[in-house]
């Protein structure tokens, strides 16, 4: 009798092992089954991220590669037009430019470059109309009937240089009295008239043409005007207002004047 208690003891204990463990195993099998959904599902998740990160990184590369090609045509167009408006420039100040003075010697002549960057008081000039090979002479440079510089030659190429320049220098008229000085330009930058006798009489407004008396220009070109009178070392000096502000230097006329021929009033 207590074999068989103590062998259905045993069973018992024995079922409620099997019981366990299949209960464990169920278990087991159904966290299993949780984490191998969790990282599927998350692997999928991660996966189309991936699939759109990159779709969208290929779509923005995509849009970067097609807007640098529109920044580059814009950069292209935008420098055809700005030739084309040159151009447009060129033609509009060739048509608008005073009629040619009615004077023997008088060139058309084109500024096509500055001779340093950044130094525009000084350009280099060309003209299908005006030869010459003598490096000694000083030419005459007119815009819109004012003076506007002098020329030169230099390395046989024409050199001009514009009023404001300190290597632009000629004799001027002031005043009704024909006051006689040099126009030039002083170490601040100033364009003045020097070597002015101190007898002479000069107001501010006074009118400046040139002379004609160091055979640059003919004598009675407008310059400009006074407008600051002073004394300096026994002389006067005066402040001078160009009319030909230099602008616009597309085109100007050569003048090349023959020596003794000044008198440019009466002709």
């Amino acid at each position: 009798m207590t074999n068989k208690k103590g062998r259905f003891l045993w069973i018992c204990i024995f079922v409620v092992f099997i019981l366990f463990i299949l209960e464990l195993n169920k278990g087991i099998v159904h966290y299993a089954l949780n984490i191998s959904n969790f990282i599927k599902s998350n692997v999928f998740d991660a996966k189309e991220y991936i699939s759109n990160t990159f779709t969208k990184h290929t779509n923005q590369a995509k849009e970067i590669e097609r807007l640098l090609i529109i920044a580059k045509e814009k950069e292209q167009n935008d420098i055809l037009i700005q030739n084309l408006q040159r151009e447009l420039n060129k033609a509009y100040t060739l048509s608008n430019i005073n009629k040619k003075p009615s004077l023997p010697n008088v060139y058309l002549v084109e500024a096509y470059s500055y001779v340093k960057l950044g130094k525009y008081s000084q350009v280099w000039l060309k003209s299908d109309e005006f030869s010459s090979n003598d490096e000694n002479k000083v030419f005459g440079l007119l815009r819109n009937g004012f003076v506007a510089g002098i020329a030169l030659l230099k390395d046989d190429n024409l050199f001009g240089i514009l009023n404001g320049d300190a290597k632009a220098s000629y004799g001027v008229y002031i005043g009704k009295d024909k006051s006689v000085g040099i126009l030039k330009t002083d170490l601040s930058g100033n364009v003045v008239i020097e070597y002015i006798n101190a007898w002479s009489e000069i107001k501010e407004g006074d009118e400046v043409v040139t002379n004609g008396l160091d055979s640059i220009f003919f004598e009675g070109i407008k310059v400009g005007k006074v407008k600051a009178v002073r004394q300096e070392y026994g002389h006067i000096v005066t402040d001078v207002e160009l009319y030909n502000k230099n602008n616009d230097i597309g085109y100007f006329w050569l003048i090349n004047v023959p020596d003794g021929y000044k008198d440019y009033t009466n002709r």
